[in-house]
């Protein structure tokens, strides 16, 4: 998600950086400045929303730092409610980042193919990163 923004910045400060050279030779000096600075001010104007909605919604929602020991590991996340736990919902392989989670609490379950399984319940906070290693034992 970080680079999203990066690439917008650079895209429109290309696209900025362009249209501030010589006018082009059929056009005059002042019809070429208020179009250059419409286009500067719609390329501002768009940036602006898309940022604010990129910082909204990752201060609230929060992500979990998965790593294991030995990594490879299979990654299950269980939401875990006032109903009682939800399904899990496989998150790939350690290590690796689950972004965009809902704050509340959850399990983290991770297993392996001649490994006992590790276990973890965690609390999910907006705008933070909880951090899990399970460290897995042999069978």
């Amino acid at each position: 998600m970080k680079l999203i923004p990066r690439a917008l910045v650079l895209s429109l400060s290309l696209t900025i950086l362009s249209n501030c050279g010589s006018p082009p030779a059929s056009s005059n000096q002042a019809g070429s400045n208020r179009s250059t600075n419409r286009n500067t001010n719609a390329a501002a104007s768009n940036s602006s929303p898309a940022n604010a909605n990129i910082q909204t919604n990752q201060s609230s929602t929060g992500a979990i730092e998965v790593t294991s020991a030995p990594p490879g590991a299979r990654v299950l996340l269980i939401s875990n409610d006032e109903s009682g736990a939800g399904e899990p919902e496989t998150k790939g392989l350690t290590p690796t980042t689950i972004t965009g989670v809902q704050p509340g609490k959850y399990t983290v379950h991770l297993e392996r193919s001649g490994y006992k399984f590790f276990q973890k319940e965690i609390t999910v906070k907006a705008g933070s990163t909880e951090k899990v290693n399970g460290v897995l034992k042999k069978q």
